[in-house]
């Protein structure tokens, strides 16, 4: 008979199998229906990679497992991609979160960044390493197989440096993507000379070790023309680029983005006209953050969905993200923000699956390996219980992820860790 190839691992019977297959920069409109859905689905899995996709019967006469898990109709999809968090930090801000619920006054209490600053600054780095697992492991119960993380909560040379040195030091099954963002906000003590503050992040390139650089340009952190002057160091220095952009006011973040061929710009709650056809023509990413639209109480800002169908049909590759952080999201579960990207933005599912995959792994130049099923991949996969992929949006707040595979290894297995 035909010859059969030995394989590490076969799931067969998928219900429906999103493979979420597109081209490395990510998908846009039309394309952005199309996830590539296999019914009775099976992934050959070998050494860490996929080996091949396609129909059960067509892969159990091919192929000869080791180990062979039967998904029972259920849905297999790639591993989740959260392209921007801020994993690393101490302390909590419910507190300041509690007063904004209830319109009291902020008075006497230290808010926002800063206050994660200074929390974060007086938690021992084997702490934030502890706490940071445990939060790595929550976002691989719900499915996360691949993470971006920053710093940007030490805000001077030294704690920068100590913060990216926990990211390296965390070892889990979740891939995580390193960022530099000393550029989060002008510090207090340099207030009066902000200069002196866009200087000492260029003046510490050398010695960051980081995937990527961020800056955040809006009203209340970076100018645009601080941000060119960092964004070009740090191309010079090798960096790729992430902007956070125009969330609480347009200043033409996000074409600042664009003009440096950033790999995401993220938030663009203020994006105008002229800077989303620049968006729609680049290879730049719009990372979307309905997390943070939910926490900050913006719901009834504006019409949500007219806002996400202008950057959609701008033309721009979306991604969905997390921007877990302890201000204004703290939630990790992927899943979460899926339900509220349907609910707040009026995304379609299949715009938000490819939201958290294929376009999610593009905004991290990662869509060569991570986000998709398909041959030559990672073997990043999730197995649900649930046998349609709307039913993982529409089921609001719960958990349906039952298996959950790491380059091959199996990491979560029934809703538990291994």
């Amino acid at each position: 008979g035909a010859f059969v190839i030995e394989v590490d691992l076969l799931i067969v019977g998928a219900g429906e199998m999103l493979t979420c297959v597109g081209p490395t920069v990510g998908v846009r409109q039309p394309s952005i229906s199309d996830l590539g859905i296999i019914r009775d689905g099976a992934v050959a899995v070998d050494r860490g990679q996929i080996v091949a996709i396609g129909r059960s019967a067509e892969l159990t006469d091919r192929f000869a497992a080791h180990s062979t898990v039967d998904a029972g109709g259920r849905l297999v999809t790639p591993g989740l991609v959260d392209p921007h968090t801020h994993l690393v930090h101490g302390g909590s801000r419910h507190e300041e979160w509690e007063r904004k619920v209830t319109g009291q006054p902020l008075t006497g209490l230290v808010t926002g960044i800063a206050s994660t600053r200074a929390a974060t600054r007086a938690t021992p780095s084997e702490d934030l390493r502890a706490d940071a697992m445990r939060n790595l492991d929550i976002a691989l119960l719900h499915g996360t197989t691949t993470l971006e993380a920053k710093s940007g909560y030490g805000l001077t040379v030294a704690e920068e440096l100590r913060l990216l040195d926990v990211m390296h030091g965390l070892r889990h099954p979740i891939e995580i993507a390193t960022t530099f963002l000393g550029a989060h906000v002008v510090p207090a003590e340099f207030a009066d000379r902000r200069d002196d503050y866009v200087r000492l992040i260029i003046d510490m390139l050398p010695d960051v070790h980081a995937d990527w650089f961020d800056v955040w340009c809006d009203p209340i952190a970076f100018t645009p023309s601080e941000s060119r002057l960092l964004l070009k160091a740090a191309v010079a220095h090798g960096f790729g680029c992430r902007v956070h952009a125009d969330q609480t006011g347009g200043v033409g973040g996000t074409g600042v983005a664009v003009e440096f061929g950033a790999a995401s710009v993220d938030h663009l709650d203020e994006v105008s006209d002229a800077d989303l056809r620049a968006l729609g023509a680049s290879d730049t990413v719009a990372v979307l953050l309905p997390g943070c639209t939910l926490h900050q109480f913006e719901t009834t800002a504006r019409d949500w969905r007219a806002w996400s169908r202008r950057i959609i049909q701008s033309d721009a590759v979306v991604a969905l993200s997390t921007d877990f952080n302890p201000g204004t999201c703290p939630m990790l579960s992927l899943p979460v923000i899926m339900g509220l990207a349907a609910r707040l933005y009026r995304m379609s599912a299949a715009e938000i699956w490819l939201g958290v995959t294929l376009n999610a792994a593009a905004s991290l130049r990662r869509a060569d390996r991570v986000g998709s099923l398909v041959a030559g991949h990672q073997a990043d996969i999730v197995i649900w219980n649930v046998t349609d992929h709307r039913q993982v949006v529409n089921r609001f707040g719960y958990n349906v992820v039952d298996q959950v595979i790491k380059a091959g290894q199996p990491v979560v297995r029934g809703g538990m860790r291994l």
